[in-house]
């Protein structure tokens, strides 16, 4: 077996549970798996945390580190980890320098703010996407769900500043049902978040804040358009739902609409299923709409004359 499919088999057991089953089955083949041991350091960490000893999962992705690795994971989820144990400046670190490994050096130079990373592993894809797919210039674009603005923030470096255009932003900045057990234990808002983050771009003046509920927002932009819509607001299906259809009516035709988590849902709260929403809003609009790619996110492309 190549050192992948050892791997693959090593991560189909620890994603069903089984992670001792995961480490002994690395721990036996090492010698095999050195030249992707940036990614085995991760999994054995995930196991770690996951049997409950989290300052192990640390020590392995710190060792990884003190090697040199240039691993965009190991960076990413050390930075979980670190948020995890109330270590909010060494998350920061961790976050900028995985932003760095992903092409982003503007978030370590601009010095943009964060307690999470929700965003950093969409950058290969989004680089490639806006690079090739969505090239309209200059360029609208709209964000439903801004969170703390680091999407915004590469947004406005990467597509907006350069090409010229504009971004709206739509969010209560009250986090959503899944954020309201923690958010009360952040050092600033998550609208200080954002606020500090825009303005650290060096864009803000290309920048509109929109404070409000989209579902409510919306109905007073019917009048204007956009080339790009990014959904990532609250993960509920009935709120996807309407923020799909509100989206599509302000959306050009020939434009790009982008749903995040189409994956997410949790078994406890089966009204957090986006998936539902957006299989929904495929089967209506089928004949206005072609699937560019689907994955974690779904992008689509209004079809012209709609």
């Amino acid at each position: 077996m190549t050192e992948w499919e050892i791997f693959a088999q090593a991560r189909a057991l620890h994603d069903a549970g089984d992670c001792d089953g995961a480490l002994t089955l690395i721990s036996k083949a090492r010698p095999e798996l050195e030249r992707i041991r940036g990614h085995v350091a991760c999994l054995q960490a995930s196991c770690h945390e996951r049997k409950g000893n989290r300052a192990l999962a640390l020590r392995l992705l710190e060792n990884e580190i003190a090697a040199g690795t240039t691993n965009f994971w190991v960076y990413y989820q050390i930075g979980g980890l670190y948020e995890a144990t109330g270590r909010q400046d060494a998350a920061m670190a961790a976050f900028r320098q995985a932003h760095g490994l992903q092409g982003w050096p503007e978030s370590a130079a601009h010095g943009y703010v964060l307690s999470h990373d929700y965003f950093s592993p969409n950058i290969p894809v989004w680089k490639q996407w806006f690079a090739d797919t969505i090239t309209a210039t200059p360029i609208a674009c709209l964000e439903i769900g801004s969170w703390q603005g680091i999407s915004s923030a590469w947004l406005l470096d990467r597509v907006v500043a350069p090409r010229g255009g504009s971004l709206t932003c739509i969010d209560t900045f009250e986090g959503s049902s899944e954020h309201q057990s923690w958010l009360h234990t952040l050092d600033m808002s998550v609208e200080e978040f954002f606020d500090h983050n825009i303005a650290a771009t060096g864009h803000a003046d290309l920048c509109r804040k929109l404070k409000g509920r989209s579902q409510s927002v919306m109905l007073q932009m019917m009048n204007e358009h956009f080339d790009f819509i990014y959904i990532d607001g609250a993960h509920e299906a009935r709120y996807v739902i309407q923020d799909a259809l509100l989206c599509w009516r302000v959306l050009r035709p020939g434009g790009y609409l982008l749903f995040d988590d189409l994956d997410f849902r949790f078994p406890e709260h089966p009204e957090q299923d986006t998936a539902k929403a957006i299989d929904a809003f495929l089967a209506w609009f089928s004949d206005e709409l072609s699937v560019v790619e689907r994955g974690r996110q779904l992008l689509v492309r209004k079809l012209a004359g709609d």
